[in-house]
């Protein structure tokens, strides 16, 4: 029921994303592309699905709230600093942690890492010299065990870099590194819409 729930987030997810790269485009006056988790997306949204809307940028990472069939999601998003390889194509790349009010949950972590994962791959999120297992479906990866997303948030506020690893079908190696400047902040707005 989990993977099901993290499909309808996911969708709801990608299209507010796509909205601020499309935004941060415009501003650069440079065209985005778009997520690939936004080409899985049903072509019309349900009518139970409100477009995400940001709440506030902090620093490196930016506030949403949206809406999907379980009601108000809210959850913060930001790009990788760096990623190797260098000039690896990929759609856009983005770590995430997610409330889902209507269910209940908070601290779901996510990654869409820009290209579909190698089957039976084992990709990784590490805070600072920590590392946690991630689980892989599609272009998307959350962490292994549920257990460990409130330790894993705790230690994003108390961290100062994330770095994800993992590999693409085609078995490209690749590690995007993320700065966790502003994430407390990110967090805490988020804990407020959802509260």
């Amino acid at each position: 029921m989990k993977s099901m729930h993290r499909g309808l987030v996911s969708a709801v997810i990608a299209g507010g994303l796509l909205c601020g790269a499309l935004a941060t485009a415009d501003a650069a006056t440079k065209p985005a592309a778009k997520p690939a988790a936004a080409a899985a997306a049903p072509a019309a949204a349900p009518a139970s699905a409100m477009a995400p809307t940001s709440i506030g940028t902090f620093k490196s990472w930016t506030a949403w709230t949206g809406k999907d069939a379980s009601g108000l999601t809210c959850y913060i998003s930001a790009e990788p600093t760096t990623s190797l390889p260098a000039g690896a194509k990929r759609d856009p790349i983005h770590f995430l942690i997610v409330d889902r009010k209507g269910l209940g949950t908070k601290n779901e972590v996510q990654t869409l890492i820009g290209y579909t994962f190698k089957k039976d791959s084992k990709p990784s999120a590490a805070v600072d010299s920590k590392t946690y297992p991630m689980i892989a479906d599609g272009s998307g990866a959350w962490l292994a065990a549920a257990a460990d997303e409130p330790g894993f948030v705790a230690a994003l506020k108390k961290g100062t870099k994330l770095t994800v690893k993992g590999t693409s079908l085609r078995g490209t190696e690749t590690t995007d590194t993320y700065t966790l400047s502003g994430v407390t902040a990110a967090i805490a707005a988020i804990e407020k819409a959802c509260s």
